[in-house]
């Protein structure tokens, strides 16, 4: 029993010994490290906020004909590209499928209007054409961007980035607008069905 006792004795001891081996008390580094940054701001608030390096955001609220809120735009411009957002904010007013969308020339969006070369008038035709900025002449053109596509619903949402423009360019001159286009590969598909002068962001 005495043998019996010690040997159980010695097998309890083990793991003891092997649990305080992992706990051994860690030694001070004698390596430089860096000190943690310290918010000292108010809870929820940010001491890092600064102003975009290519410049404060742009906005559009594209509109259709008739007066009706169709869109949102925001235009966020970081170093050498700007990101465009762009939201419709009533669902049903466009016909689903893929619209157009394209910076015009000229900041006016009036319906029943005409354009700057004259002609017929048309809705939207006074903000001119695709723009171009300075220097450009190919192909895609500047204000070209991505196709917003509309779900079956009538709402949209579309985030795309370019570098073609900055944002002093778009505010230079007669400064620019937002269009939107009818549904690709249908009757309206050139139509002008919604559009929104670009400005400083409220």
């Amino acid at each position: 029993m005495t043998k019996l006792t010690a040997v159980a004795t010695l097998l309890l001891s083990l793991p003891v010994v092997a649990v305080s081996a992992c706990n051994s008390p860690q030694h001070a580094s004698t390596q430089p490290g860096t000190t943690p940054p310290v918010n000292s701001g108010a809870p929820g608030s940010s001491t890092t906020a600064s102003p975009s390096p290519g410049g404060a955001p742009l906005s559009a609220q594209l509109n259709a004909p008739d007066g009706r809120p169709v869109a949102t735009a925001t235009f966020d411009f970081t170093g050498s590209y700007v990101t465009v957002t762009v939201k419709t904010v009533a669902a049903g007013i466009l016909a689903p499928g893929f619209h157009g969308l394209h910076v015009h020339e000229i900041g006016k969006c009036e319906p029943n209007s005409v354009a700057p070369t004259g002609g017929p008038p048309g809705d939207f035709l006074s903000a001119g054409d695709h723009y171009q900025a300075p220097g450009h002449t190919g192909n895609p053109e500047s204000g070209d961007l991505t196709s917003l596509e509309v779900r079956q619903d009538g709402s949209a949402y579309l985030v795309t980035t370019t570098d073609a423009f900055t944002r002093d360019e778009l505010l230079a001159g007669n400064k620019t607008s937002l269009m939107l286009h009818g549904t690709d590969g249908s009757d309206m598909a050139m139509e002008r069905v919604a559009c929104g002068v670009i400005g400083p962001a409220s």
